[in-house]
């Protein structure tokens, strides 16, 4: 009797053993197909805590770059071409002569006749970008303001123009260069994105009603080229009636942060391609990005990134690059009105752009 006792008990817990390794199994398997479940999913686990949530997997797709570049070959001398190009006292225009339309003409050519404003004659020539944005410009002004008084006085000037006019300046002042008069192919006329303004009957000083262009033209793409406190960068006196075409983004930039072109070309190079990018804004809040690449110093082109699939503009900067400016198609949240210049006396009256006198 206590023999088949003994051999029950050895039985039962034979059986105990098989059911407990059993378990242990199930659970193991358990454990491990919840953790190839989690890994899948790619969730990371907390090893420190005793229990595991229920994860419901992700549908979101995995970030990436705002915006995708891709490469574009483009010939080496087009760093002389563009709206951005920089023509001064020691950096000579060398850029192509084309895209030239007479002003008068192309305000000829409007379905809606141009009355705001006046062309010396039909031989004063701009790009036709210039010209787009300047008939936008004194149409705006001419309805803010009524007066239709303002004249086209020069454009576009060749090399050959500049140099009868720095001669007859010699002559005229007996001195041995021009005070206000640029060396022929170091004219910004050249380029034909600048234009020379007068009145009809009198000279622009930019003062008045008129100053309402200098705070306006931004809007247009327009800045005004020579500030008053900017004489020592630019090398040329102030000169109220000259303003020249950038772009809306960059002109908005410019009058924000009271630069002059100069100092803006210099800031653009601190925005490589490889590096961080400038963001800016147009009046509107249209968002750009800017970046400069250096011109290939091997070949006589460059392959150049640009974005794949968005708008863009691509302007030398007249000496070793070039910048690409990248509509986003994004807009952003529209900044203080700028200011006319830095130093601008009148910046405590810059809050509202549109209550400027």
């Amino acid at each position: 009797m206590g023999e088949k006792t003994q051999e029950k008990k050895q039985k039962s817990g034979a059986g105990a053993k098989f059911l407990d390794i059993l378990a242990a199994f199930v659970l193991l398997a358990g454990v491990g197909y919840g953790g190839y479940y989690l890994v899948q999913q790619r969730v990371e686990i907390n090893q420190e805590t005793n229990y595991i949530a229920e994860v419901e997997p992700t549908t979101e797709a995995v970030p990436e770059s705002r915006i995708i570049f891709e490469n574009t070959e483009i010939q080496n001398s087009e760093i002389y071409n563009g709206s951005l190009i920089l023509v001064n006292n020691q950096t000579e225009f060398q850029g192509a002569e084309d895209d030239l339309v007479s002003l008068y003409e192309f305000m000829l050519a409007q379905e809606q006749p141009i009355k705001s404003f006046g062309v010396r004659d039909g031989e004063v020539k701009v790009r036709q970008t210039n010209a787009e944005h300047l008939i936008q410009l004194f149409e705006t002004f001419f309805a803010e303001t009524g007066d239709d008084n303002i004249v086209v006085q020069s454009g576009y000037r060749s090399k050959e123009r500049q140099e009868e006019l720095y001669n007859q300046d010699l002559e005229s002042t007996g001195l041995d260069y021009s005070e206000k008069v640029s060396k022929p192919g170091f004219s910004e006329h050249q380029t034909g994105w600048s234009v020379d303004l007068t009145l009809a009957g009198g000279e622009y000083d930019g003062t008045g009603v008129y100053d309402w262009i200098d705070q306006h033209c931004y809007e247009y793409g327009m800045i005004l080229r020579y500030p008053e406190n900017k004489t020592d960068i630019t090398g040329i006196t102030y000169e109220p009636w000259h303003y020249r075409y950038v772009g809306r983004g960059h002109a908005y930039y410019i009058m924000q942060n009271g630069l002059c072109l100069e100092e803006y070309m210099e800031l653009i190079r601190n925005y490589p391609y490889d590096g961080e990018h400038l963001e800016i804004t147009d009046y509107d809040g249209k968002l750009y990005e800017v970046f400069w690449y250096p011109a290939d110093t091997v070949n006589e082109t460059t392959m150049l990134p640009v974005p794949g699939g968005l708008d863009y503009t691509i302007s030398g900067n007249n000496t070793d690059g070039f910048i690409v400016t990248v509509d986003t198609g994004e807009f952003s949240e529209i900044s203080e009105n700028p200011e006319n210049s830095g130093d601008s006396e009148d910046s405590e009256n810059s809050e509202d752009p549109d209550n400027l006198e």
